[in-house]
């Protein structure tokens, strides 16, 4: 399967940090379950092929075409069925606020079909890019009509995030409170209505990503990963691990899947400037 990502260019990567795509040139023949971590962002996914299987223990389920993936605090598992041509569009942490109105923290660890939560969006989308041939013609489609939704762009809450973003998850709470000039309690309200989870919940899924990127630079020793991403120790690593991936950081990574790799934070831009628009 062919991954890859296109950088939207202001006014839209102030919300939007990629629009990805993902296809196969032939049926996917049922494969193993591949393990999808979270990395703090919700997700809008458009499904032009065959639906995706999502396991839980021993059942499978078939996910809505066109679905929105809230905040994430555990992995989801999920396989193809068929033809692959997905397109996703990857919220900054906050970035669902011009689009989507819904208090996030409703659909965290949920995937919920488009047609529950933004009906209108999702007809909006499609109209303007069922038909085209190609992907890239359709993420050039979607691009214009979100940036036609973009009513306010001095949402404040991409700014707060993205200051944790850039510490890789390491500034207080306390800190970024202070800096946006309100209470820990009241970023925390704001940071469940429009990011999906708490602040220091966000911050441990930014730092348990960290982890991706360590890993090539620490060659798998663990206990320099931990601190070098702001661990105070190994265990609290796989601490984290075990949440967030439910595996240890040693068998993820000798299991690691072509997707699992593709939708971690390894590669990812951390900021606003990256365009190939």
């Amino acid at each position: 399967m062919q991954y890859r990502e296109h950088h939207p260019a202001a006014p839209l990567n102030r919300f939007v940090e990629c629009i990805w795509t993902l296809e196969s040139d032939t049926n996917s023949a049922p494969a193993q379950p591949e393990r999808i971590l979270p990395d703090g962002c919700v997700e809008l996914i458009l499904n032009f092929g065959d639906r995706f299987s999502q396991h839980l223990d021993d059942t499978q389920t078939l996910q809505p075409h066109n679905c929105l993936v809230g905040q994430m605090t555990g992995p989801i598992l999920i396989s193809p069925t068929g033809l692959v041509q997905l397109m996703g569009i990857r919220f900054h942490p906050g970035g669902t606020l011009p689009f989507i109105q819904l208090p996030m923290h409703e659909v965290t660890d949920r995937v919920v079909a488009l047609e529950l939560v933004a009906s209108d969006l999702e007809r909006e989308l499609m109209r303007d890019s069922e038909q085209l041939k190609t992907m890239t013609e359709r993420v050039v489609a979607v691009q214009s009509t979100l940036k036609a939704r973009i009513r306010n762009n001095k949402t404040r809450i991409v700014d707060i995030t993205n200051r944790i973003i850039e510490s890789g998850g390491l500034v207080s709470v306390d800190e970024v409170a202070h800096e946006a000039g309100i209470s820990t309690r009241q970023l925390e309200r704001k940071f469940l209505d429009e990011v999906g989870v708490g602040p220091k919940l966000l911050s441990r899924i930014l730092r348990f990503q960290q982890v991706f990127r360590a890993v090539e630079r620490c060659d798998n020793a663990w206990a320099p990963i931990a601190i070098d991403c702001g661990y105070y120790d190994q265990a609290h690593l796989i601490r984290d691990f075990n949440q967030f991936a439910q595996q240890t950081p040693a068998v993820l990574f000798a299991e690691q899947n072509e997707l699992t790799h593709s939708f971690t934070r390894k590669t990812r831009v951390s900021n606003f400037s990256n365009t190939d628009f």
